[in-house]
């Protein structure tokens, strides 16, 4: 049976670019897009594939194709997260197997890229919150030669940033968020995603050991590719 994808997609004012992902449920496909949208259709995953740009898409098992630069992270057991908080299981795969689909993406020049300064108008902006009795930080998304979001560096903390999560900010500073926070909850990863390429901003509600009381935490995005955060203890 043959099928008439560019029509399809005309039909429905679906543009490739604008897929997220989709994946096979029962006898439909399920595509998901970027303004929120769900479309489905009986057109075979696979059809659909063959129409979208190649070096985009990633196919992680059967029935399930990714958008390459919105998956935030890929957990050793083959655990897709994207940058909406969407998961998706991977094919079972080798440890040594996942870690090189993850250099995939990453590329060759995470580490150089990742150790770089930030812009000097954005290190400005940030001194004058040097002295502010409010823990505040900056996080960068770091990308890929491809463009692809891969990591997530610290690029400015202030003092009081130590009392919350008595870390000291030279051991934070320009490292990664998960270095730094070995057991970090992954949900921090798709929330400074939303945050540092779409410009949204979030508040969160959490506890953290460190602080040992309730954090309020505002994001927001001070440029493209970074999120900052305000991190404020709660009294109850």
């Amino acid at each position: 049976m043959s099928y008439n994808v560019p029509l399809y997609f005309k039909r429905n004012q679906i543009a490739p670019k604008a897929i997220i992902y989709m994946m096979r449920e029962k006898r439909h496909t399920i595509l998901t897009l970027q303004d929120g949208r769900q479309a489905s259709t009986v057109i075979p995953v696979k059809e659909i594939e063959r129409h979208l740009p190649e070096n985009d898409f990633l196919c992680i098992s059967k029935g399930v194709v990714l958008r390459k630069d919105r998956i935030a992270s890929i957990s050793d057991d083959g655990v897709y997260t994207m940058t909406d908080g969407q998961t998706f299981q991977g094919r079972k795969r080798s440890l040594k197997q996942h870690k090189l689909v993850r250099l995939s993406l990453e590329g060759s020049e995470i580490k150089q890229i990742g150790r770089q300064e930030p812009p000097v108008y954005l290190k400005e902006k940030c001194s004058m919150m040097d002295n502010m009795q409010i823990a505040f930080c900056v996080i960068e998304l770091v990308f890929d030669a491809n463009g692809h979001g891969v990591d997530f560096i610290f690029r400015y903390c202030n003092k009081a940033i130590e009392k919350v999560k008595s870390v000291p900010v030279e051991a934070i500073l320009n490292h990664s968020f998960y270095e730094v926070f070995k057991n970090g909850d992954k949900k921090w990863l798709v929330i400074c995603a939303d945050v540092a390429i779409n410009g949204t901003q979030r508040t969160i509600r959490d506890f953290t050991p460190d602080a040992g009381k309730p954090l309020t935490i505002y994001c927001f995005q001070p440029a493209s590719g970074y999120c900052a955060c305000l991190l404020i203890p709660s009294e109850s």
